[in-house]
């Protein structure tokens, strides 16, 4: 489970609870197993759905922080971030009964506690920080900077180093998080210490942003992706994936500057200021050092789409996501702009959750009716085929893929293709 990319899954359950009643337990249990694994390191980023003995992993994997219940121990600020603002979306889902009793239990507070804390030893990484990943820079401790307010992140949210110690779009969307996190604690949790220091983080964050995070760039004013107190900062540069600086408006921080954003997405936007938007025989769309050249994100097209005000751009981003499935109807990571057969991460949910985010407020449509359509038309299929006798034929493999004793089975036992090119057949 990655904190972030569960978030955004369960994200897309809450405003269909109301109709379907029973998806409120397993989103409870998915925000109790985000607080439960955070409460085990709060540094990592994505866990294991079993406890694994640290001993019978790897000398690789024992290098990288790999073992117990951590999967993945990339310190990224976004992870919590997402964690916070996912607490405030259960608490505002619409027609949900008492959504306080999940948020009043202990594990859901000291998560947040846990990693208020720990953003606030981050913002002075070089002091007292214990963190270190062999993947960073100076001895693992990664790229520092001067105190500015602003919370240090080793990793990007592509998991790519980060280049500077300051992520902008990460901190803002931490920001955001912090002022809900706090509404939180005025209506449910009601504890003084967590207050003051969560608010004395938040003011420090808005200071640093507003103080270091705006640049000069060929005469006008941007937003920097990353900076470090010491006048250096990444500009014409945005991460394909989210919080980015393209995603601003979607990221609930309530202080940024309209002008300065159009600005800075007009740069982003463009293949002749940033090197990394992709434009190709295909479809245009921004890409990551994470991948190969001329792979563009399906999620940087996403934060284009559902950040513009322009309906024909809206159009035709959908249009280019629709061309991005890579001939099997699901989302991917990437997908190379001159050849729409050359895709990464064949099993993305974050992408495909993100899919339906997007046809459902920019169309109006509902996927769920469509679903049930589509899942009812397939069951008569095989109803009518052979007179129902190709039934079993079905169910057979079904049952012997489910779970069974609280043993944790992939769903994807296949993992080859994610990270690198996937094989289409023509």
């Amino acid at each position: 489970m990655w904190i972030r990319d569960s978030a955004v899954q369960i994200n897309v359950l809450l405003p269909r609870i109301r109709k379907r009643p029973a998806l409120r337990r397993p989103v409870e249990g998915a925000i109790r197993a985000q607080a439960f694994y955070i409460l085990q390191d709060p540094y990592a980023n994505g866990y294991e759905p079993e406890w694994i003995a640290p001993d019978s992993r790897h000398n690789g994997d024992r290098v990288a922080g790999r073992g117990g219940w951590v999967g993945v121990r990339n310190f990224e600020l976004d992870s919590g971030a997402y964690y916070f603002n996912l607490l405030w979306n259960w608490y505002l889902t619409p027609g949900l009964y008492r959504p306080d009793r999940l948020l009043e239990e202990p594990l859901i507070f000291d998560a947040a506690n846990l990693l208020v804390d720990i953003w606030i030893r981050e913002q002075r990484r070089n002091e007292s920080s214990p963190y270190r990943f062999h993947e960073l820079s100076n001895g693992g401790l990664g790229p520092t900077g001067e105190f500015t307010g602003l919370v240090w992140s080793g990793f990007r949210p592509s998991d790519d180093p980060s280049q500077l110690a300051y992520p902008i779009p990460a901190n803002m969307y931490a920001a955001a998080g912090l002022e809900r996190a706090l509404e939180l604690n005025r209506q449910i949790w009601q504890v003084p210490e967590f207050e003051a220091k969560a608010s004395r983080l938040l003011a420090d964050i808005k200071s640093g942003i507003e103080k270091y995070g705006v640049v000069t760039k060929d005469g006008a004013k941007i937003y920097a992706y990353e900076v470090d107190g010491r006048g250096n900062s990444v500009t014409d540069f945005d991460d394909a994936n989210m919080p980015s600086l393209v995603s601003i408006p979607l990221l609930g921080y309530r202080q940024y500057d309209p002008q300065l954003y159009a600005a800075t997405r007009k740069r982003l936007l463009s293949s002749r200021t940033n090197s990394y938007y992709f434009q190709g025989k295909e479809f245009k769309g921004m890409g990551s050092p994470h991948t190969s050249h001329g792979m563009a994100w399906a999620l940087g097209i996403f934060s284009e789409v559902l950040t513009s005000t322009s309906p024909e751009d809206q159009a035709a981003g959908l249009r280019t996501l629709l061309k991005m499935q890579c001939g099997d109807g699901l989302m991917h990571e990437s997908v190379h702009v001159d050849n729409l057969k050359a895709c990464t991460r064949k099993w993305f949910e974050w992408a495909n959750a993100l899919l339906v985010i997007s046809v459902e407020q920019l169309l109006g449509y509902d996927c769920d009716d469509a679903a049930e359509a589509i899942h009812r038309a397939s069951i008569k299929a095989r109803e009518d085929k052979d007179g129902g006798a190709s039934n079993l034929l079905y169910y057979t493999p079904v049952e012997s893929i489910l779970q069974h004793d609280g043993k944790y089975i992939s769903k994807v036992a296949d993992w080859n293709g994610i990270g690198h090119l996937i094989p289409v057949d023509t």
